[in-house]
């Protein structure tokens, strides 16, 4: 068949066995979602949510190496230093873009018009898209389907809070977090769940399957 590679495609398989389990899911839900709750209840709160990470990542590990290692044995990918430019250039790119859409805005409409709006408009679909470039890559270089619903409902979700008047500014940012993160989260439980159904600790299933 004209552009089939095998060996491509047993990589792309045995990578999307990697993420199976469903952690990736329950973490990054998880994360989200007390991420946006902290943030709507208040400043004195969300302090609270960078120090996240630090708990989840032990929490993650610990999950791969009690449930999933004894299950399908033990498997990483190599991380290049083209994927930690990339995420520095897009970093760089979205603040260049952000600070430079605030100037613009405020002189088509004037600072005190255009400060409002931009803040309570255009950062929430800034933060959505933005936000929604990580669960697209993922779902590219993957080719699995539910990463792209999570960026989807990501976008339309800035988008769409502030246009019909749920939520503006960072309370939009808040509660688009918060959504978003407990779907991810209550999806990553049923896929950890069924991952422990499908396989005994006994069991070594081939990885490409």
């Amino acid at each position: 068949m004209p552009g089939y590679d095998p060996l491509k495609r047993a990589e792309l398989r045995a990578k999307q066995a990697m993420v199976r389990d469903g952690i990736i899911e329950m973490m990054l839900g998880g994360l989200l979602l007390v991420f946006g709750v902290l943030f709507l209840l208040g400043s004195p709160f969300a302090a609270l949510g960078a120090l996240l990470p630090l708990g989840l990542a032990p929490l993650a590990k610990w999950l791969k190496q009690r449930f999933v290692y004894p299950r399908i044995g033990y498997a990483t990918v190599s991380r290049g230093r083209r994927s930690i430019r990339g995420v520095l250039f897009t970093v760089c790119v979205s603040v260049f873009l952000l600070v430079g859409t605030l100037f613009g805005f405020d002189w088509l409409l004037g600072r005190e018009q255009g400060n409002a709006l931009w803040l309570s408009h255009f950062v929430p679909a800034f933060w959505g898209g933005f936000v929604a470039i990580g669960p697209f890559t993922v779902g590219w270089r993957l080719r699995l389907l539910r990463w792209y619903i999570v960026a989807a409902l990501f976008l339309l979700g800035g988008i769409l809070l502030p246009i019909l008047r749920i939520a503006t500014g960072y309370d939009a940012i808040s509660l688009e977090s918060a959504i978003v993160g407990g779907l991810t989260l209550f999806y990553g439980i049923g896929l950890f769940v069924s991952f422990l159904r499908t396989y005994d600790i006994a069991e070594v299933p081939d990885a490409t399957r």
